[in-house]
């Protein structure tokens, strides 16, 4: 069997591990916390571009009770393709002036997944072959 160090600790392990099994638990931790910060900072800096108005609502309690009942009612399915649902969407959009009225309003909010919510708000969509064939 060949040895090699571990990379934190220096213990010999069998060849193709990187840690020993001590030394794993505590990488794979402080990766998971390196992680989390990653995730604030980003979740900070993509926060400070929106506009405050609608930070302060989807931060507020009622809008968190309000989705996650949503969810919960729907069984945690997507509206659209039956899957899982993550997220509560407004029909009519809170950024016009209907839509801001009708924010807390049940009936206008569905349970979508990751997926179809970013495809109803056209975000992060390929241009396709049929974009491709025409250029």
């Amino acid at each position: 069997m060949v040895l090699k160090a571990c990379a934190r600790c220096g213990n010999l392990i069998p060849y193709g591990s990187t840690y020993c099994k001590t030394c794993a638990p505590i990488v794979e931790a402080e990766r998971e916390a390196r992680l989390s910060e990653r995730k604030k900072e980003s979740n900070r800096l993509y926060n400070k571009s929106r506009d405050p108005k609608y930070v302060r609502f989807y931060n507020s309690a009622q809008w968190k009770a309000l989705s996650a009942k949503r969810l919960q009612d729907d069984g945690y399915r997507c509206a659209f393709c039956g899957g899982i649902a993550t997220e509560v969407d407004h029909i009519i959009p809170i950024k016009t002036p209907e839509g801001w009225e009708k924010r807390f309003d049940y009936n206008n909010t569905r349970s979508l997944c990751h997926r179809c919510h970013d495809k109803r708000h056209n975000r992060f969509q390929s241009r396709g072959r049929a974009a491709a064939r025409k250029r």
